[in-house]
C-alpha cells in the first residue's frame, strides 16, 4: 500500500515539475509580452527553438550544466527551483486533498501564487493578469462551491430552502466578501505609509493580490492570510534592517529595537515558565516597561524611514501574502472560507 501511495506522489511530483517547466514560460513572457503559447521554447539569449530533451523539467538543466545548448550562456536557476518547488507544493496539495475537483481548483491556486510570488520576487512586479487569473479562480470555486451545497438538498423531500443565514454565510458571498475585505485592509495600511514615509506603504499589486486571496479563501481568513504574511515579512526582513541601522550606525534605533525584541521575549518567556508574574504589580510595572521601549523603537522607525528612505531596505510584500496563502491551502484547508468548503 505504502509503495501504491509513493508511486502516485512521484507521479503527481512529476507532473507538478511539468506544471512548474511551464509556469517559467508564464513568468518569463509576462516581462516579455508574448503569448504563452507561441512562438515554442527557445533561449531567451540566443533565440534558438530548444529541443524537446531541452525541455525535461530539472534533469534538462543537470545535463546541460546549467547552460544553453547552443549559446553555452548560464541558464537562470530560477527554471529548477520553480519546477522543483511546484512539485513539492502539488504533492503537499494532494496530500490534503486527494482525488476530487477541489484538487484541482487548488493546483490552479497554487499556481498562481508561485507565478505572483517569482515575478514580484525577480522584478518587484504583480501583473494584473496573474491577479485578476487568481480573483476569477476564487470567485468560480465559490459558484461550484455553492452549488455543490445546492443540488444534493433539490432532490430530497425536504428540498432546498434559501434563508438569512444562508444568504450571510454561503461561499459566494463570504468570497465576495473576501475580496472587499482584501482591498479594503491593504489599501489603509498603504495610506498609512503617505502619514509616516509620505509614500504608500504597499504597492496596489499587493491590494490585489489580498483582494485574489480574499476572493479564494472568504473574509474570515484574508485577516488570518494577512498577519501570517506580517510575520513572514518581519522574520524575512528584520535581520536586513538591523544591518542596516548598523551599517549606518543608528546606534540609538538599533539598541532600542534589540532591547525591545529581547526584552518581549525574556517577558513573555518568563511568564510562561514561572511564577515570576504572580504578583499583579509586578506583572503590571514590566507590561509598562516593555510598552516603552516597544513606543520608543517605533518613534525611532518612524523618523528613520522620514529622513532616511533611501537608505532602507526594501522586500516586496506581495511574496509574504503568497506564501502564506499557500501555507494556509496546504496546511489548513479545513480553514478555507470558514466553512470547511474545500472537503
Amino acid at each position: 500500500m505504502l509503495f501504491y501511495l509513493l508511486l502516485i506522489l512521484f507521479f503527481v511530483f512529476c507532473i507538478g515539475t511539468v506544471i512548474g517547466s511551464f509556469l517559467n514560460v508564464v513568468i518569463l513572457r509576462a516581462f516579455s509580452g508574448e503569448s504563452i503559447v507561441l512562438p515554442p521554447s527557445k533561449c531567451p539569449k540566443c533565440g534558438n527553438k530548444l529541443k524537446w530533451w531541452h525541455n525535461i523539467p530539472i534533469i534538462s538543466y543537470i545535463l546541460l550544466r546549467g547552460k544553453c545548448y547552443f549559446c553555452h550562456e548560464k541558464i537562470s536557476i530560477q527554471y529548477p527551483i520553480v519546477e522543483f518547488i511546484t512539485g513539492l507544493v502539488f504533492v503537499a496539495v494532494f496530500l490534503k486533498f486527494g482525488l476530487q475537483i477541489d484538487t484541482l481548483f487548488a493546483f490552479a491556486i497554487a499556481a498562481l501564487l508561485i507565478v505572483i510570488s517569482v515575478t514580484d520576487i525577480k522584478e518587484r512586479v504583480v501583473f494584473d493578469m496573474h491577479t485578476y487569473s487568481l480573483i476569477l479562480v476564487g470567485l468560480v470555486y465559490n459558484l461550484y462551491a455553492t452549488a455543490a451545497q445546492i443540488i444534493p438538498q433539490i432532490d430530497t423531500i425536504v428540498g432546498f430552502h434559501i434563508t438569512t443565514q444562508w444568504c450571510l454565510t454561503n461561499p459566494v458571498t463570504n468570497s465576495l466578501l473576501g475580496l472587499i475585505l482584501g482591498v479594503i485592509i491593504m489599501e489603509i495600511a498603504a495610506r498609512i505609509g503617505y502619514l509616516i514615509a509620505g509614500e504608500r506603504a504597499f504597492g496596489e499589486g499587493d491590494t490585489y493580490i489580498a483582494a485574489g486571496l480574499g476572493a479564494v479563501f472568504g473574509w474570515s481568513n484574508i485577516i488570518l492570510i494577512i498577519i501570517m504574511a506580517i510575520v513572514l515579512q518581519l522574520i524575512f526582513t528584520l535581520p536586513l534592517f538591523l544591518r542596516k541601522l548598523a551599517v549606518n550606525k543608528d546606534w540609538k534605533t538599533l539598541i532600542t529595537l534589540l532591547m525591545f525584541f529581547i526584552y518581549a521575549v525574556g517577558f513573555f518567556a518568563a511568564d510562561k515558565l514561572t511564577h515570576l508574574f504572580d504578583s499583579l504589580a509586578v506583572h503590571f510595572v514590566c507590561m509598562i516597561i516593555l510598552f516603552i521601549l516597544g513606543i520608543a523603537a517605533c518613534l525611532f522607525v518612524v523618523k528613520g524611514l522620514k529622513t532616511n528612505k533611501d537608505n532602507l531596505t526594501y522586500l516586496p510584500f506581495g511574496p509574504a501574502l503568497a506564501i502564506a496563502g499557500l501555507i494556509l491551502l496546504v496546511t489548513n484547508a479545513n480553514l478555507l472560507l470558514g466553512l470547511g468548503i474545500f472537503r
